[in-house]
């Protein structure tokens, strides 16, 4: 059994997962990233839809009264 061999493939084994886990990390950020864009864009999709469920009960409203008058 040669030492110095085993040694060296284990530093080689070190740098190939050092590198492996690095990209994870930056996968995994990209992700988070996603995640919190998607996240901010579907509160905005909300305020909005909300704001139009306002406006057309308040159209609603109005055509309601409108019609009775007649």
């Amino acid at each position: 059994m040669n030492f110095e061999q085993e040694i060296v493939r284990l530093e080689d084994t070190l740098v190939v997962m050092a590198g492996i886990e690095r990209r994870q990390a930056e996968v995994q950020k990209m992700q988070a990233e996603g995640v919190a864009l998607h996240e901010q864009r579907m509160n905005h999709v909300d305020v909005r839809l909300a704001e139009i469920t306002d406006k057309l009960d308040g159209l609603i409203g109005f055509m309601n009264g409108y019609f009775r008058k007649q």
